[in-house]
């Protein structure tokens, strides 16, 4: 059959009124979504980067790359509340295969941004996403509490599940019905733990490495929103039990993925095993990052490699190097709050500056896509994310993770004004 060609729609949205102080264009109309609050510019925590003189070059460049990323995930997303997946822009075609869990990573960073920016499309995007895939789920027939999802079996359901739950938390103020389904969906990630802390899942060996930390981001956000002695003790055994496994087999991926939910979890408690764990893990990712002595190309520079394992040593980083970028954001909190560290605050906030400054060039821009046609890069490619170095081929979750990293360092403690 033919591929269908994507044609130039309509101009890239601007940065946020909040960021740059004037007044953008009205936007074209978006239903709002049912389940969410309006929330304004100025009372979102963009407000305080009014004045980007007074920050560190690396944070400027963080707050014109996530809003440029967003818009492309605003841009992406469609009047059925789903996302385009992807394209591969040399064949203006786009991306055919179907993945709930991109499409959940998708809906949860544009909500971070519109909780982040106060936009109130990115609001009603996010919402209309959270809806859509809200739909691939229903009540557990065995148990009324619990939400199980309804997706294909090539997508991880318990990875799904915990997205989707973190999607609606991550929404600007969302009402009373989409917090309880959230919650029935953590309901039935509890039920898939097992009494050694082990998470049961047959799904696809691809994400073993990221679904248990999923579950805790979720579980640790579900706690936040709603304490409970019982469940934390429960997460806390969630938490050990995948420690062990990191101990006995460090991966980038298994650390990447662990860290936010572990350090959401310490911030909560001032867990003291907790913030042993957040710098373990942060210490073996700070060791699997390409330096300029020990990269292949000059374009790995700030990358992370698989592991650190004879065999992994000379692997191209990619997109997913932002959710090592954005684990090492975040622990910089734990040396910030709870376990105090000067050198570890140092080398984990550089080691996220390098690791976001890596994920970035693999972003479009108006410079580096200047040989497409300028529709088509307005409407298509600017602000998305491509693959690897060397693979072009844009696509949702690559995005998603770069604002999620971005928007993890600029709350950090790290992202703060010159002094």
């Amino acid at each position: 059959g033919t591929i269908p060609v994507l044609a130039a729609q309509e101009p890239p949205r601007t940065l946020p009124p909040s960021i740059t102080g004037a007044k953008p264009p009205m936007p074209p109309a978006v239903s709002p979504a049912s389940g969410v609050q309006t929330q304004t510019a100025a009372d979102s925590p963009s407000a305080r980067f009014q004045n980007l003189q007074s920050f560190p070059p690396e944070t400027v460049r963080a707050i014109y790359s996530v809003s440029a990323a967003a818009n492309w995930l605003s841009r992406m997303n469609q009047a059925s509340g789903r996302f385009l997946p992807g394209l591969d822009p040399t064949l203006r075609a786009p991306v055919v295969a179907e993945n709930d869990l991109h499409q959940a990573f998708a809906a949860r960073a544009l909500a971070e941004a519109a909780r982040f920016t106060g936009q109130k499309e990115f609001t009603a995007r996010a919402a209309q996403a959270v809806l859509a895939l809200l739909s691939r789920t229903k009540p557990d027939p065995a148990d009324p509490t619990r939400r199980v999802p309804d997706v294909s079996k090539e997508c991880n359901q318990v990875a799904f599940a915990a997205v989707l739950a973190l999607a609606v938390y991550a929404l600007p103020n969302p009402d009373a019905r989409l917090t309880a389904q959230a919650e029935e969906l953590c309901n039935f990630l509890r039920s898939q733990v097992g009494a050694d802390g082990a998470i049961q899942s047959s799904e696809p060996a691809a994400t073993a490495d990221v679904y248990p930390g999923l579950v805790i981001q979720a579980l640790a956000a579900l706690h936040r929103a709603k304490l409970d002695p019982a469940k934390q003790a429960a997460l806390a055994k969630v938490i050990g039990h995948y420690r062990g496994i990191f101990q006995a087999r460090p991966t980038t991926m298994l650390a990447a993925t662990l860290l936010p939910g572990i350090v959401d979890f310490c911030l909560q408690t001032k867990d003291a095993t907790a913030a042993a764990a957040v710098a373990e893990m942060a210490d073996y990712l700070c060791g699997c990052q390409y330096t300029r002595s020990d990269a292949r190309s000059a374009a790995w520079v700030g990358g992370f490699r698989p592991g650190q394992l004879p065999a992994q040593l000379n692997a191209e980083p990619g997109a997913d190097s932002a959710l090592a970028a954005q684990a090492l954001a975040r622990a910089v909190q734990v040396t910030r709050q709870v376990a105090p560290d000067l050198n570890r605050f140092q080398r984990y906030r550089q080691a996220a500056v390098d690791g976001l400054a890596f994920a970035r060039r693999l972003q479009f821009s108006d410079e580096n896509a200047d040989h497409f046609e300028k529709g088509f890069r307005a409407r298509f490619l600017t602000g998305g994310v491509h693959l690897t170095p060397t693979d072009g081929t844009l696509r949702i979750d690559a995005a998603a993770h770069l604002v999620t990293a971005q928007l993890a360092f600029l709350q950090s403690g790290a992202e703060g004004p010159v002094e």
